[in-house]
């Protein structure tokens, strides 16, 4: 037997609730948090489209709290304080948040390493917990730090989230990731977020995200990172995702437009972050990295990766790797099977940039890009680089800029060769090539699909393209 309070009803009746049962606002509860606190394990709180002015607190319950979907529900912190939703009671991937619009919250006190005592998680707060949090939109969120949600700790599982419009003074614009937080985040877009430093996210204090299939787009930083900053012994897995139009502005230093990664300085340690399969693409920075920066302690390892037209103001139109002065701390990239096409530097290193560093580049295509020395790969005091069976061609005069251990195989030329077979131009040949070559089988005059230009999409085209598949040389 348990005592609820039913809208509109100014006493209080016994009500049976049966294990598992489904609890509706407001038609039995005024509030979200009127039936949580009465809820049990594997209870549903259901509620109906509307605007809910509160915060809520799990209290570590493994509940299910639903809304009709963020364009019908929204919980609003407007003219409270606080986080807007609440994990921090241990709860696990039985406590399930989904399907709500989250707005117009002011977070929680956290100590950061360097800024000490904080506020962070305007939206969502999250600490020492591991939470389903799934199909939600969190926006307009004002705070220090993680102004869509903040981990301090824990391991929850976010997917196909919406994180847009939030503004922090300092780290992660949209999820502020600290202190051991090693979320699963998955399907994800990060738009429109702005932050001092991470605009879209922060790793930092050993967070180890895993990063699958998100979207970070058109943020903005003041300083790094307009995608995803990474700092502090953190070492995410970031797989298949797109870091398009984010910018940096202000700082003339700035670095990173899509993700920078800086491992010393306070807290700071050695960084070991994995890319795969991912997409930079018109990043703008006025410092290092238009597309990535990897500084001072990165050991950062890129495959498969596309990175074009990204700019910066110095080095690294697409990559820079830059190490200190002291041999102990370099920053020694690996970068393997990679594009580097159309970037920019307004210095040295129009692809790929190297300063006092070591890294390898195998297997890579630089094409087209500019810069005011070595268009397409300068290495700077990195003579311990390495480079082999890498394609340089069409970039501006000289091409190749500095000195570098020359494993063989390497090209340079003046102007590249087209690759017909990579149909959807993304650099690669693969699967999706062969899809589009399937729907346009047969008579086909002008088509993309027809590789060999005989009018026709047949059995050479396909085997043309199985000749060439992987990337795009």
């Amino acid at each position: 037997m348990r005592f609820v309070q039913v809208c509109g009803v100014a006493v209080a009746c016994a009500v049976s609730v049966a294990h598992g049962e489904v609890l509706l606002v407001p038609d039995h509860y005024s509030t979200i948090q009127a039936a949580i606190n009465v809820s049990v394990s594997g209870d549903i709180v259901q509620v109906q489209p509307g605007i809910y002015n509160e915060l809520i607190d799990f209290s570590g319950k493994a509940i299910t709290v639903t809304g009709a979907g963020s364009s019908k529900t929204t919980i609003d912190g407007t003219g409270l304080t606080g986080p807007v939703v609440r994990f921090a009671s241990e709860e696990g991937a039985g406590s399930v948040l989904e399907g709500f619009r989250i707005g117009h919250g002011t977070g929680e006190i956290v100590s950061d390493p360097v800024f000490g005592n904080v506020l962070c998680g305007g939206g969502v707060f999250v600490r020492s917990a591991s939470p389903t949090i799934r199909n939600c939109l969190l926006e307009n969120n004002v705070t220090w730090g993680g102004g869509g949600m903040c981990i301090n700790s824990g391991t929850p599982t976010i997917s196909d989230c919406v994180f847009r419009n939030n503004v922090v003074e300092g780290h992660g614009g949209g999820l502020y990731n600290i202190n051991i937080a090693r979320p699963v985040i998955e399907r994800c877009l990060f738009e429109g977020n702005t932050a001092s430093w991470g605009s879209g996210m922060t790793c930092t204090v050993y967070s180890d995200a895993t990063i699958i299939e998100c979207d970070f787009v058109a943020n903005t930083t003041y300083n790094v990172g307009g995608g995803i900053f990474i700092r502090s012994s953190s070492s995410p897995t970031i797989t298949a995702c797109t870091f398009t139009n984010n910018l940096q502005t202000d700082n003339p230093l700035g670095s990173g437009g899509g993700i920078c990664v800086y491992g010393s300085g306070t807290g700071g340690g050695p960084c070991y972050p994995v890319v795969t399969d991912c997409l930079f693409e018109g990043n703008t920075v006025n410092g290092d990295g238009g597309g990535m920066s990897n500084a001072y302690g990165s050991y950062t390892t890129i495959t498969n990766c596309i990175f074009r037209e990204n700019t910066c103001g110095r080095d690294g139109g697409g990559v820079a790797a830059v190490g200190e002065n002291d041999p102990d701390v370099p920053s020694n990239v690996t970068v393997s099977d990679c594009l580097f096409e159309f970037n920019t530097a307004a210095d040295r290193g129009g692809g790929f940039f190297s300063r006092r560093s070591e890294p390898s580049v195998m297997n890579c295509t630089i094409r087209e890009n500019t810069a005011s020395d070595g268009g397409g790969i300068y290495f700077f005091d990195s003579a311990a680089a390495t480079m082999g069976d890498t394609q340089n061609c069409g970039n501006s005069a000289p091409q190749v800029g500095g000195n570098h251990v020359d494993l063989g195989g390497n090209t340079v030329s003046e102007e590249c060769e087209d690759c017909a077979a990579d149909i959807d131009g993304d650099g690669t040949v693969g699967v999706n090539d062969m899809l589009n070559l399937i729907a346009n089988f047969g008579p086909c005059s002008g088509c993309a699909a027809d590789v060999d230009g005989d009018g026709i999409v047949g059995v050479n085209d396909i085997l043309i393209v199985l000749s060439a598949w992987g990337p795009c040389h």
